[in-house]
């Protein structure tokens, strides 16, 4: 039998102010989700779309096939896009049988859920160039999640959480200071330092320098290779995106600081935050457009298992 008294489920969820005011912007998207990647059809939208008649009943089922990863997916069209992408970059899904029933894929993008069994934080992927202008022009938007603490929990330490909980704290707090931004970065490496150690004992080494890890990486358009590449070599002049740049920062550290419950890897967040807004920051000098450089970013790092894994062993 179990023992109640262990742990209390009282699951509570947090949200970042610009959460709610998110609203897919369809056909006036700059770069849509509906071209570029794969969608996983989960079983049940899969199982709904076999009982659709018609051609449209055919299309779906004839675009529905297992990838490489065993995933059901749909077959992508010419230049990567989803086949049932319109001509008026609208979804013909959608369209012809509604929101309900998009694939869970479709449904959820851009937001993201973070399940801590005891408590849930939520936040808006990177990738959607609307959810990227929000996270990026969207000061202070994590108040709600200061009063976070850990309670007893049958899937991690609650000791170690409350210390992640802390650490992050502080180094939220350290991210709004009125101090130049590189000097920031080096205090979170301290933070990060401090509970990395209190964690493990230890600080994991970086692999590698970040103009090799950026050139092994893949990507969806092979044309941002030699621009991620240039941009992890140049040292960035920070001071022209400052205020974006340290919302994105926020943003990295909510979405992943917390992860290091799983792989007690503190500092791999950090440094995978620092080199990224680096990156990002090269980005935009060059194209003059912050948003648009995040979420290019976000699309061929985030969006790919495979690239974050190689960045936060780095």
């Amino acid at each position: 039998m179990t023992d109640d008294r262990k742990y209390t489920m009282t699951m509570k969820h947090y949200y970042p102010t610009y959460y709610q005011p998110f609203r897919c912007i369809a056909a006036a998207c700059p770069d849509s989700c509906c071209q570029g990647w794969d969608v996983v059809i989960d079983s049940d939208t899969e199982q709904f779309y076999s009982t659709v008649q018609g051609d449209f009943g055919e299309k779906l089922r004839e675009a529905i096939f297992t990838d490489a990863d065993g995933d059901r997916v749909f077959r992508l069209a010419e230049h990567k896009k989803c086949p049932f992408w319109g001509d008026d970059k609208l979804c013909d899904i959608y369209r012809r049988l509604g929101e309900e029933h998009l694939c869970a894929t479709c449904a959820r993008f851009p937001r993201l859920t973070m399940d801590y069994t005891v408590f849930t934080e939520h936040t808006l992927a990177l990738a959607c160039p609307e959810a990227a202008r929000l996270i990026l022009t969207t000061d202070d938007a994590y108040a709600d999640f200061s009063d976070i603490q850990a309670e007893n929990c049958e899937d991690y330490d609650a000791q170690i959480m409350q210390l992640l909980l802390d650490a992050r704290q502080r180094a939220a707090d350290t991210l709004k200071e009125p101090i130049p931004l590189e000097e920031r970065f080096e205090r979170l490496l301290r933070i990060a330092d401090e509970a990395q150690r209190a964690v493990t004992g230890v600080v994991f080494d970086p692999a590698g320098n970040d103009r090799d890890v950026f050139e092994q990486l893949e990507y969806i358009d092979e044309r941002n290779r030699l621009l991620f590449v240039r941009a992890a070599e140049k040292q960035p002049d920070f001071s022209r995106y400052e205020r974006e740049l340290t919302n994105l920062s926020l943003h990295w550290l909510y979405r992943y600081y917390l992860g290091a419950i799983g792989d007690d890897n503190v500092m791999a967040v950090i440094r995978f935050l620092i080199v990224s807004v680096k990156v990002v920051a090269n980005l935009a000098e060059e194209s003059g457009d912050i948003v648009t450089a995040a979420q290019t970013y976000s699309k061929e790092i985030e969006q790919s298992y495979e690239n974050m894994e190689i960045l936060m062993r780095n």
